[in-house]
């Protein structure tokens, strides 16, 4: 029995990333709940995710506590500032689109604003509400990393939504499926799918966090866990030379 339920085994493995995995998920949702904590809490879930499931390192609770209590105020703030951004240019585009359903223009400023420009204007919030969303998927996970002020994350999180596009586009596909499976199934999923894909996420996410990081300079740097995928890509391909 030992050779497929024992500690080493893949299954024993698997369940536990498994049960780790539900673990910040239920975290996480539980650290939502007053809705204003929901940037603390995907701070401290991307964090915990990375550190202790896929590496190891501490234990889920105490680092998903550990990062919630130190970005909370930050956290807050920054969700805050998202909610009345998508608030404002939701309602801007509402308001356009309605008056120039109802009218065949929009007024804007005092000034009538029609067809094509109207058209033009719901676009452009349109365009402007996705950018927002973009930043909203890599500002938790770049709060999570770096130790910078919050205008400075956000810059980091506004370059990355256009300079990995494709990657952006993956996240926001992935977090969609994500709502929907949430939406058509609320139980279980809403406790194993926001987990899930924070943890799925963190494989792509971690390459461009990297690019973004200081290059380690000693092995001790190298023995961190936030380097630890890129040492072992360094020894596989020291290995690759040997042979």
């Amino acid at each position: 029995m030992d050779r497929f339920f024992g500690q080493d085994t893949p299954f024993f493995r698997f369940m536990t990333v498994a049960g780790n995995v539900i673990a910040v998920s239920l975290l996480w949702l539980l650290c939502c709940i007053p809705v204003v904590t929901i940037g603390p809490a995907s701070i401290a879930m991307y964090y915990t995710m990375v550190k202790t499931v896929r590496h190891g390192e501490g234990y889920v609770t105490r680092e998903f506590f550990g990062s919630f209590k130190r970005n909370l105020k930050q956290g807050i703030l920054m969700t805050l500032i998202f909610a009345a951004l998508a608030a404002v240019l939701a309602l801007d585009r509402i308001y356009i689109s309605g008056m120039y359903e109802q009218n065949g223009q929009a007024q804007v400023l005092g000034l009538n604003i029609g067809g094509q420009a109207a058209a033009a204007m719901s676009l452009g919030y349109t365009l402007l509400i996705l950018v927002v969303l973009g930043i909203f998927l890599y500002i938790w996970p770049v709060m999570s990393r770096f130790t910078m002020g919050m205008w400075e994350c956000f810059k980091l999180a506004l370059l990355m939504v256009f300079r990995h596009l494709p990657y952006t586009v993956a996240f926001a596909a992935m977090w969609v499926l994500c709502l929907f499976g949430v939406v058509l199934i609320p139980v279980p999923l809403i406790f194993v799918l926001p987990g899930g894909c924070c943890f799925a996420e963190t494989f792509l996410m971690e390459k461009l966090l990297r690019k973004y990081m200081a290059k380690p300079e000693t092995e001790e740097d190298m023995e961190k866990w936030y380097y630890r995928d890129e040492r072992q890509k360094t020894d596989a391909e020291k290995g690759g030379e040997e042979k």
